[in-house]
């Protein structure tokens, strides 16, 4: 018998992490089990309503529309039905997942789950969740706090993400890409900036999404009333080979963010060739060799996440790090000030996430890991 696994996961089309890893994943599956079994990926926002009842081709794959939304377990079902899904996997944050436990629980399917832990501790409400999946993978180490847990690392296209222009700035250039939102605290990186630029001759390029957000709109303000001489390009849906156009016009990459499961701007801009300045806080440190590949900065700060107004239960207790601007100043002089240092750091970056982080290997670990418990499961069913 031929089995079918069913990758639930955002539409393919959008920018967002969840629908750029397992993108990546299904083009691996396909590429290397595709003759072993059948791999379709339903994709949540490309249809209005339920299920669509035909399959179509996408990048090389067989792609199912599905509604937007958190998965229904009605739609969970109507998929396990209609295309006879042996094996549920998708990613999802942990606080939307009910409807996936629902649905296959009432199927009888298994459900492999990833979870996009940004940081510590993680919610009992979360770990009870996570006991009705056979397998929780996530991208970093706080999989050895889930009983259940597998780590399952990101990674990163090195045949789109690499060095394919000259820079585009005769000084030396630090780029910042994300949502000008409190998690990414862009306002440090800028802080840093106007400590330095007058010191130094260097620049600072900002991809955000401006005039978006009360948030965007007020950094905007700010940098305009001090004048800052930072080069605001609007963030959009684009072409990853544009996207990689935009890292390689820079010298250095900066991410500020307070807490991540796997920032995947850090490993798209090591891929690209620039030395990175992160956070050396959990879980922003994993993905840079300190002083090799870039520089973790200390935190000078914590902020505890409360419980959100409306009830929910997403933020209550997470500790995020603020990155220390005086120390984030100093190592974006040290860079400015030493060019080669910072290229062959940023030439040591790219032979890291070559090494360590490519799509092939990690879509042979997630099959290896589905199929074993798979097979242990059935025997156990008396299969």
């Amino acid at each position: 018998m031929v089995l079918t696994l069913g990758i639930l996961a955002d539409t393919p089309r959008a920018a967002t992490g969840m629908a750029i890893v397992n993108h990546n994943l299904t083009i691996q599956l396909v590429r290397e089990f595709g003759n072993e079994m059948r791999i379709i990926y339903f994709a949540r926002f490309e249809a209005e309503k339920g299920v669509a009842p035909d399959s179509s081709v996408f990048s090389g794959y067989e792609m199912v529309p599905c509604e937007g939304g958190v998965w229904k377990p009605e739609v969970v079902q109507d998929i396990i039905q209609k295309y006879r899904v042996n094996i549920v996997y998708s990613e999802d944050d942990w606080w939307s997942m009910k409807g996936l436990i629902l649905g296959t629980k009432r199927m009888g399917v298994p459900l492999y789950f990833m979870s996009p832990i940004d940081s510590l501790p993680i919610q009992r409400e979360a770990l009870d969740l996570f006991k009705h999946c056979r397998i929780v993978f996530v991208p970093n180490q706080s999989y050895k706090y889930i009983p259940n847990g597998r780590y399952l690392p990101h990674a990163v296209d090195w045949l789109t993400f690499k060095p394919n222009r000259p820079k585009a700035f005769q000084k030396f250039t630090f780029l910042w890409i994300g949502r000008d939102e409190k998690r990414k605290a862009l306002g440090r990186t800028i802080m840093a900036f106007e400590r330095i630029y007058n010191k130094i001759d260097c620049g600072l390029v900002i991809r955000a999404n401006w005039g978006a957000t009360p948030m965007s709109r007020a950094t905007d303000k700010y940098i305009k009333m001090r004048k800052l001489p930072i080069i605001q390009d609007r963030m959009a849906n684009c072409s990853h080979d544009y996207l990689s156009y935009v890292y390689s016009s820079c010298h250095a990459y900066i991410c500020s963010s307070k807490a991540g499961a796997c920032e995947m701007g850090i490993l798209e801009a090591q891929a690209c060739g620039l030395p990175v300045l992160t956070t050396d806080w959990t879980f922003m440190c994993e993905n840079i060799v300190h002083g090799k590949t870039g520089f973790l900065i200390p935190i000078d700060g914590y902020d505890i996440q409360r419980k959100p107004k409306e009830g929910g239960v997403t933020g209550k207790g997470r500790i995020w790090g603020n990155i220390s601007v005086d120390k984030l100043a100093e190592k974006m002089i040290y860079l400015a000030e030493n060019p080669k240092r910072s290229w062959k750091m940023g030439f040591n970056g790219l032979e890291h996430v070559r090494k360590n982080y490519n799509w092939r290997d990690i879509a042979f670990d997630f099959y290896e890991a589905i199929m074993n418990d798979y097979q242990n499961l059935y025997r156990k069913r008396g299969g």
